[in-house]
């Protein structure tokens, strides 16, 4: 959601601009608006990161332009809320030219992505489409992601393949490996969720080589600074080859992951 630090809100351009110029991954969550833009909100009411109230969905581009948005704290900023237009604009700006640097998370449900909602963000993206991916835990939404938008790439996470308890044996990971890879076995990145690639480690399974073998990158996801064991944790992570990791705190986490790599 564009942060530098826990603390900062949601899809600020500042942000945006930081992560594109060092080449950082970064994550835009984006809903609908009545006349078919795309707006980059978490969730799919304007009340909490905005200064207007209401569903997304029911409001105009031209109104929420006129909108503010948030702090963490509540109180109104300066700067309107962000649209993806403006993202792929800041792409082209920069001059990025690493594939899939930029996360689409899809915060409405898959009826809402229409032909006319997936034109208007093939048309967002326009020439910039191979800067993006879209990931989630739908792989037949994000396959009609990228078969309707020209470069996009498309990365799958497999959240609803495990129990929330990861109580599980060696072979119920190798289970969700090779579920993960029978799934989405186009995708350009896997999101893993953290614990469950340190759960898959304590029973023996490297789950990043097995969904990796075809050339795939690993996101693992989420580590903030305020995690209990942060730099063990950060060590197992990067030993086992994850090519990112998500964080509120990525300009915490940054020179710690930095140095780990360097010891390594």
């Amino acid at each position: 959601m564009l942060r530098r630090r826990k603390s900062d809100p949601s899809h600020l351009r500042a942000n945006l601009d930081a992560a594109l110029r060092v080449g950082a991954a970064c994550e835009v969550d984006i809903v609908f608006t009545a006349d078919g833009h795309t707006v980059c909100l978490h969730d799919m009411t304007l009340d909490r990161e905005t200064t207007g109230s209401g569903p997304a969905a029911a409001a105009s581009r031209a109104q929420i332009e006129r909108l503010r948005q948030r702090g963490s704290d509540g109180a109104a900023l300066v700067s309107a809320p962000l649209f993806l237009d403006e993202v792929a604009d800041a792409v082209r700006r920069i001059g990025v030219a690493q594939p899939a640097l930029v996360q689409l998370d899809v915060k409405p449900p898959a009826a809402a992505l229409t032909a006319p909602a997936l034109a208007g963000i093939a048309a967002a993206l326009g020439p910039s489409a191979d800067a993006f991916v879209a990931g989630g835990y739908e792989w037949d939404t994000i396959e009609r992601m990228r078969r309707a938008i020209p470069g996009l790439h498309a990365g799958f996470d497999p959240l609803a393949f495990y129990p929330r308890h990861l109580a599980l044996d060696a072979e119920a990971f190798r289970a969700i490996a090779a579920r993960t890879r029978a799934t989405a076995p186009d995708a350009s990145i896997y999101y893993l969720e953290a614990k469950l690639v340190l759960a898959a480690l304590d029973r023996g399974v490297d789950l990043v080589a097995a969904v990796t073998s075809d050339g795939a990158l690993v996101d693992a996801w989420t580590i903030d600074a305020d995690r209990p064991d942060l730099r063990e944790i950060l060590r197992r992570l990067v030993a086992v080859g994850c090519h990112q990791i998500t964080s509120n705190d990525p300009e915490l986490l940054g020179p710690i992951v930095a140095e780990i790599a360097r010891c390594s």
